[in-house]
């Protein structure tokens, strides 16, 4: 079985959650949608948490707790599950250069990387294209290079 997407990717895929018998092989976070309470890398200092993509959030799941914090969220979260626990063996996370999440779904990568995890995760970034390109633009080339990258990570079982 395999998911996409970045939050729901990431909560399926904790090992606490796989007690019903199902395997999941691997997991496909195609431009992840990871926030935080405190800006990484370039997102602005201040009012970060004001943009579009928070206010997203706090429509979605107004009452979460721990607001961006939250791990559904924020896998960094102080109350996050450890990324070692991850239940799939194998970890594909697109991003694309010009998109505002890229450095949150970087760092998903380095994280998982840097656990102790025991699967293989890979990163795959596509030049000159924002957030959910592939949607908007499905026939394009860069699209159509996502989706054979997608393919022969699924192909590797």
């Amino acid at each position: 079985m395999y998911f996409k997407k970045g939050s729901p990717v990431h909560e399926t895929t904790n090992a606490k959650s796989l007690s019903c018998g199902v395997k999941i092989y691997g997991a496909f976070l195609c431009h992840p949608y990871f926030l935080g309470s405190k800006p990484i890398g370039s997102e602005p200092l201040v009012d970060h948490d004001k943009g579009l993509l928070y206010q997203t959030w706090m429509l979605a799941y107004p009452l979460a707790p721990d607001g961006f914090d939250n791990p559904m969220i924020n896998p960094f979260a102080p109350n996050a599950p450890h990324l070692s626990g991850l239940g799939c063996s194998r970890v594909l996370v697109c991003v694309a250069s010009d998109d505002e999440l890229r450095e949150r779904g970087v760092r998903y990568f380095d994280a998982v990387r840097e656990s102790g995890w025991q699967g293989e995760v890979e990163l795959f970034e596509v030049e000159g294209e924002g957030h959910a390109f592939h949607v908007f633009k499905p026939e394009s080339e860069k699209a159509q290079g996502m989706i054979k990258r997608l393919a022969a990570f699924i192909k590797r079982l």
